[in-house]
């Protein structure tokens, strides 16, 4: 049953009484399964991909550093 309610709420984005009417139990129940399952909410969830969202945690501002490289114009080598 944990897992009908996981693939109901990954695949379709279905709120718990969504699901207990399709699976024929309480919400109640359901709510408590998503909260176990860290699906509660659904901005825990991508929602391109319906995947768990993870994300990066470090101790100190700074330690991770977002570098773009990403060459937007035609700038020759050297500068322009």
């Amino acid at each position: 049953m944990v897992r009908k309610i996981v693939h109901l709420r990954w695949k379709h984005r279905l709120g718990p009484v969504q699901i207990a009417d399709r699976l024929g139990m309480r919400a109640s129940t359901v709510h408590a399964v998503l909260v176990r399952c860290r699906l509660n909410r659904l901005t825990h969830v991508d929602r391109a991909t319906g995947e768990p969202i993870r994300r990066y945690e470090h101790e100190g501002p700074g330690d991770l550093i977002h570098v773009d490289v990403k060459k937007l114009g035609r700038v020759p080598d050297g500068g322009g």
